[in-house]
């Protein structure tokens, strides 16, 4: 008997989604909601302070020497990230509903599709949320009213911090998620490999937004990056990868391309001189123009 027969007889709640599920929770709309807001805010809020007590406290001196307290922008930050996650696990509720009312392929038993599937479904997931997400970040810095009502806030902190991570709009914070849930309706998708997803994710967001970088493959969107899209706005729009942004023109390198970036907000390797010789991408519009 598989799980999705169990599912539909009542005996195991199979399918109910991941979290909920592995708690033992019931997958009524309020619990779920709870589950997902209450998990989400604990989550980051762990993970940001985490990051801000290392790098901007205890050890300031040598990871950001310069960085002085601004506390309306941590206080705001802090409230929007609230804001955004609370209003994130609203909105992401009815796709949850459908994955805990059996309309999509997520699984929980790796035998159902084998060992290679689970390695290639991950291969699949990182092409799918990367692409699908860089062109939702790439509309809402070229779309004028998406750029105005929805992306907007997330670009108040030209300077990030850990708490700046998900500080979004939540219409914002929901369609850059929704690729990583949505994933389960177009293949198989095993719940632990969701799960994974869905919490680097967070993780991802927290350590590009610290100003450190630990590792600069420059392939990778490392958190140098995304300190330059910050910055300049319009570059650097991918999720994991320079792909996408290499491809149609928004790469800004973080080893030359930031000559006007003032000292101490980016890592400077001492061997390379910086330049400034990236085009506006999208228009000339920018954060915080030269």
């Amino acid at each position: 008997m598989t799980h999705r027969s169990l599912y539909k007889r009542g005996e195991a709640d199979i399918n109910a989604p991941v979290i909920a599920h592995l708690l033992g929770l019931p997958d009524t709309p309020g619990v779920m909601f709870l589950v997902f807001a209450g998990f989400g805010l604990l989550y980051f809020f762990v993970l940001a302070s985490v990051a801000y007590y290392v790098y901007f406290k205890k050890f300031r001196g040598h990871f950001h020497s310069s960085y002085e307290l601004d506390p309306k922008e941590m206080k705001s930050a802090i409230n929007w990230s609230i804001i955004g996650v609370v209003g994130n696990a609203a909105l992401m509720l009815p796709i949850h509903m459908l994955i805990a009312n059996n309309y999509s392929k997520m699984y929980y038993d790796v035998s159902e599709h084998g060992w290679g599937w689970i390695f290639a479904q991950v291969i699949l997931l990182l092409i799918f949320t990367e692409t699908l997400i860089y062109w939702t970040h790439y509309a809402f810095h070229r779309v004028p009213w998406l750029w105005k009502y929805i992306h907007e806030r997330h670009h108040k902190y030209v300077v990030p911090t850990p708490y700046a991570s998900l500080s979004f709009n939540p219409m914002d914070s929901f369609l850059q998620a929704v690729p990583h849930h949505i994933a389960a309706f177009f293949f198989p998708l095993h719940a632990g490999v969701y799960l994974a997803s869905v919490t680097f994710v967070t993780l991802w967001a927290v350590c590009i937004h610290d100003r450190v970088s630990f590792f600069r493959w420059p392939w990778l969107n490392y958190t140098d990056h995304h300190t330059l899209h910050h910055w300049y706005s319009d570059f650097n729009l991918g999720q994991y990868f320079t792909f996408w942004d290499r491809l149609i023109g928004t790469y800004r390198s973080p080893v030359v391309d930031y000559d006007d970036v003032p000292e101490g907000i980016i890592y400077r390797p001492t061997s390379v001189v910086p330049t400034s010789t990236a085009p506006t991408a999208l228009g000339g519009r920018s954060a915080n123009p030269a």
